[in-house]
């Protein structure tokens, strides 16, 4: 990889998104808030772009193509990433769709087609779905800043081969582990300091895991470096049992995921109702819960038929 292109390509991105959030707060006074749709329709008219004056128009457009550019060339190192997994490619083409969108005043929608279970039996399949509706200046601004957020963090796995150059050295590191750690559970899911919720869920888990002698770790609560180090891709090799908590749709987890299936390990797959559940894990089983009492309950249901033990009592 050619690292200090793609160093620049990552500054051009940060600066056209800064020119076009500029360009949104220089025109917010055009857009009229009553203009906003209640409702939202498949690609309508750009009735509120329409608003600005046409040389305003014009620089749209122009930042437009100028970020399109960026993009589809910064796709291509993701293409050539050995930890950038197809969910990521695919929430970059959605994200980066999203800023597009906002440019001209407009909120884009996608919907994956999702594979519909009841306790791991197939029910129906909802197909793929997207649709736009008219936004002012605020919303869109602030669909830019959320949607660079989530493409820096995929943008920032990229930048993680200097830990992990290329597919060899996976292949390296799975050969390397030769053997699991008897009652060792390594937790893959969400984790933000500014979402104490998040830690209410790992400590269900941990719960659960405890009551069949199995001890539980999350990333955090290892010693490692960034989103992906070497001591991770150990734990997801060597612990016993794997589990994975899909809420949030965290790119970080989702390759976490997709490493342990590379390397032939089965993972227990759980998210929270209402958790969109993306096309590369669509067909497998990952039941939803609804709050920590259902968590618990499905869990250790789940371990009960993995390890053919009855839980103990926690006090």
């Amino acid at each position: 990889m050619n690292e200090e292109k793609f160093s620049s390509l990552v500054v051009d991105l940060k600066d056209t998104c800064f020119q076009i959030k500029d360009h949104l707060m220089r025109n917010s006074h055009h857009i009229p808030e009553v203009r906003v749709n209640g409702g939202w329709n498949e690609y309508d008219d750009n009735s509120n772009f329409n608003e600005l004056p046409q040389v305003e128009k014009d620089i749209a457009q122009q930042l437009d193509q100028k970020l399109n550019m960026i993009l589809s060339k910064i796709f291509i190192f993701t293409k050539s990433s050995p930890l950038i997994s197809e969910a990521d490619e695919h929430d970059f083409r959605i994200y980066s769709r999203k800023i597009r969108s906002a440019i001209y005043y407009k909120k884009y929608f996608f919907h994956d087609k999702e594979i519909i279970h009841n306790e791991g039996e197939f029910i129906d399949v909802m197909q793929a779905r997207q649709y736009e509706g008219d936004i002012i200046g605020d919303e869109a601004i602030y669909i830019i800043d959320n949607s660079y957020k989530e493409i820096n963090r995929i943008l920032n796995l990229i930048n993680l081969d200097n830990q992990i150059s290329d597919s060899s050295k996976i292949i390296e590191h799975r050969q390397s582990i030769t053997k699991t750690r008897s009652n060792t559970a390594f937790i893959m899911m969400w984790i933000d300091a500014n979402r104490p919720e998040l830690n209410d869920v790992r400590d269900t888990i941990k719960q659960v895991f405890s009551s069949f002698d199995i001890k539980a770790l999350r990333a955090d609560e290892i010693e490692h470096e960034d989103v992906i180090t070497k001591k991770i891709l150990d734990e997801i090799s060597s612990s016993d049992f794997l589990i994975a908590d899909l809420t949030g749709e965290r790119p970080s987890v989702y390759y976490e995921v997709g490493f342990a299936h590379a390397i032939g390990r089965r993972v227990i797959l759980f998210r929270k109702k209402g958790t969109n559940l993306h096309f590369d894990l669509a067909m497998h089983n990952c039941p939803e819960y609804e709050n920590l009492g259902s968590l618990k309950e499905k869990l250790t249901k789940r371990l009960e038929a993995l390890t053919n033990k009855k839980p103990k009592k926690i006090l």
